[in-house]
């Protein structure tokens, strides 16, 4: 089974910080990661830890609205 590096991110993000997944950071992973893609990263491990970072900046990001 293949699982593609958001859903991956996703899930791993939302076990180490023990957060609910944020309103619309699918969508905002989905589009990063893809221009990360287009741009010439294959390989789905980086790609993982590139949404994994993108996580963390949304979190911090939303945290600092609050």
């Amino acid at each position: 089974m293949n699982i593609l590096p958001v859903d991956r991110a996703l899930s791993i993000y939302g076990t180490l910080a023990d957060r609910s997944e944020a309103n619309g950071a699918r969508e905002r992973l989905s589009r990063h990661l893809m221009k990360i893609y287009t741009e010439g990263e294959k390989d789905e491990h980086r790609l993982t830890v590139e949404g994994l970072s993108f996580l963390r900046e949304l979190d911090q990001e939303i945290d600092s609205r609050n």
